[in-house]
């Protein structure tokens, strides 16, 4: 049996795990955002609800210490969760007042426990099993937060720690064993001790389990792509086909690693894919703004549009966040690429002019009107529009406030119906002061407002939130980006969630784009609340098997890399291992094939299933050849004439699978 289908039982837990995590609504407690303590959590020792406060400072937990130390009977400051799985990761970040001795513990009693915590200004690991008790002080910790960070096995405990979030150290482990094993009754808690306080900011707890897509046995259609992390998406439609556009949260999670943290500074490119029917999605790479536009401090938020133009080529206009600092603009003359950077400086920036309250110009929103007129709207807090210039690369307008209320970022804009649609991102502050129509939008959700006449700020009407925080779908709670787009006669609305963490075993916050039908009322311009889940759209054409497809189309992978191909936009599917799986759906052979076709290069096995990884083998393909070149066999199974899925499995260190095609 292959490694693959070996593996299918791990990726079946995969696909029960999640959907178990969207069936029941997580609560935020993880972020100590509501005045008391969830179901989940326990006082253990002596602590009484005295000790611990949730309001004192709005969005922590106030540990107040009891005097307590390592050789105390008993604790009396000590708050914690039930390890609930042999193997998982937990993680705090907290703040420790003068005279506290606070952290993360793993707890049986209080002569059973293991601790990282900070004490005096340094970091400590420590143990207390029976008599048997030690403390190692690690190394001088600045004031102010702290990170830390437990993993476990059923063989041990291992401790890391980090000052900025982002690089984490280890501080050592423990034996399971020797602590007495995993138990039922082990807590991992957070604790503080002799004077004083400790607050926490949050506490994540989660399962580590087998990595794999979460959309290869489950048949889901979100996120788009289940190998590469990506956000804030946007997209344009050319020629039957639609283009989406995505942060590349990939690059920062390979800079990191999976215990660092997406804080988006070394995100310097972009994500392309393609689809003509929703389900399956060409990976057209990405696109390296680094190296486009090496004046770029980061790229991130990327808004397209594109206009035929006098030289009989379609243009694109890809314009991005600079960072926080302001937003830049790509050209090129296919959805592709190669693109170039028309300008060597920002379109617009902190130092731009006229900008009043706007004092974050970045996360693009960009529209081409019937009149051919380009709009872009910009801002974090506050945000304005302004008409561009003739050469979509100029301002040709003064900057005009957008008069959102509680704005935060994520703008965008579309043209509906003869009016101008922006839609934003509204911020997590309290909704005390809200004055502006009956319905109040829930904490960072999505919300538009329209306006026939786009530079009159008084024009712009609000109307409603359409889309809640992935948090109130079943998802982990994050920050929120959406695309409207109208395709096929249907309207979609594109938006990002962090559910493939599980997939790579990370709760760094990086993010992955999903996309749902949306019904909007075109003629009312009215857009009711969407949805967001894992199951995604309907497939609205099925996939023809005896037309050119690209190995990089995929609806679900298993251990495959992509790397570029000769033209600008095309990849090609290798291993990550000695072997791989990509897998598309609703395939459809309208008549019987006789042959296969696979462009492949390198030496190794492409075995094509129908139906899933252990369905019908119907063509095996030998591949040896230092050449990309097409590879012919006669099939050996039967194929049936209904939509099936098919499963390429790649066997092979240096096998390279480019496109493939039936006959």
């Amino acid at each position: 049996m292959n490694r693959i289908v070996s593996s299918l039982s791990a990726l079946i837990l995969t696909a029960n795990c999640y959907a178990l995590s969207t069936a029941d609504r997580k609560s935020p407690d993880w972020d100590f955002n509501n005045p008391e303590l969830g179901k989940e959590w326990s006082r253990l020792g002596n602590t009484s609800r005295e000790d611990y406060s949730l309001t004192e400072r709005g969005g922590f937990l106030r540990i107040k210490s009891g005097g307590d130390t390592l050789q105390s009977s008993v604790l009396s400051s000590l708050v914690g969760r039930p390890q609930e799985h042999r193997d998982f990761q937990s993680s705090t970040r907290f703040e420790v007042s003068d005279g506290a001795t606070a952290g993360m513990t793993v707890y049986l009693a209080a002569s059973s426990r293991y601790d990282l915590c900070v004490s005096d200004g340094r970091i400590h690991l420590r143990h207390r099993v029976g008599e048997n008790s030690g403390d190692k002080e690690l190394e001088a910790v600045p004031t102010g937060f702290i990170e830390v960070k437990v993993k476990g096995t059923p063989e041990e405990y291992k401790f890391y720690y980090s000052v900025d979030g982002v690089k984490f150290k280890e501080a050592g482990c423990f034996s399971a064993s020797e602590l007495g094993g995993i138990k039922p009754n082990a807590y991992i808690g957070l604790f503080s001790e002799g004077k004083g306080y400790a607050d926490f900011d949050f506490f994540k707890y989660r399962e580590v389990i087998p990595e794999g897509s979460p959309k290869l046995i489950s048949g889901n259609g979100n996120p788009l792509l289940d190998f590469q992390f990506t956000a804030d998406p946007t997209a344009v439609e050319h020629e039957g086909r639609l283009y989406v556009y995505a942060t590349n949260d990939h690059q920062q999670f390979e800079e990191v690693g999976r215990d660092g943290k997406n804080t988006y500074e070394r995100i310097k490119s972009l994500v392309m894919m393609s689809t003509d029917d929703m389900v399956n999605w060409t990976y057209h790479g990405n696109i390296d703004v680094g190296n486009v536009a090496p004046w770029i401090m980061a790229s991130w938020a990327p808004s397209i549009v594109k206009r035929k133009e006098e030289d009989g080529k379609t243009h694109f206009y890809l314009y991005f966040s600079n960072s926080g600092f302001g937003t830049g603009v790509l050209t090129a003359t296919s959805p592709v690429g190669p693109w170039t950077s028309p300008l060597d400086k920002s379109l617009v920036d902190a130092n731009t002019s006229g900008l009043g309250k706007c004092k974050v110009p970045f996360d693009p929103g960009a529209v081409i009107d019937p009149d051919g007129t380009g709009w872009l709207t910009i801002g974090a807090g506050n945000s304005c529009i302004m008409r561009l210039g003739a050469d979509m690369i100029s301002i040709d307008s003064e900057l005009k406030e957008l008069k959102a209320p509680h704005h935060f970022e994520a703008n965008e804009l579309n043209y509906i119906n003869g009016t101008y649609v922006y839609t934003y991102n509204t911020d997590w502050k309290d909704r005390g002061d809200w004055n502006v129509g009956e319905e109040v939008p829930s904490i960072c959700s999505m919300s538009y407002m329209t306006s026939k006449t786009p530079l009159d700020p008084d024009s712009w009407k609000y109307h409603h939130h359409y889309l809640k925080n992935p948090g109130d779908y079943g998802f982990d709670y994050s920050n929120n980006h959406t695309h409207l787009h109208k395709y096929q006669g249907k309207w979609y609305l594109f938006y990002h969630t962090m559910s493939l963490h599980n997939s790579f075993n990370t709760d760094g916050g990086f993010r992955n784009v999903c996309v749902d039908e949306i019904d909007v009322d075109e003629d009312n311009l009215d857009i009711p609340m969407g949805d967001q889940t894992l199951k995604g759209p309907s497939q609205i054409k099925m996939l023809n098997p005896f037309a050119l497809q690209q190995a990089e189309t995929t609806a679900a992978t298993k251990d495959v890399r992509f790397v570029s191909g000769d033209t600008s936009g095309n990849m090609v599917a290798t291993t990550v291992g000695d072997e791989a799986l990509i897998m598309v759906r609703g395939v459809l052979f309208s008549k019987r094939p006789r042959q296969y076709f696979a462009k492949a290069s390198g030496k190794g096995v492409i075995e094509v299933r129908q139906g899933g990884a252990t369905g019908n083998l119907i063509a095996t393909v030998e591949v040896n050849s230092s050449q990309n070149k097409f590879h012919k066999v006669k099939l050996t199974g039967v194929v049936g004439n209904s939509p099936c899925d098919l499963c390429f499995i790649l066997k092979g260190n240096d096998i390279t699978f480019d496109a493939w095609q039936f006959k």
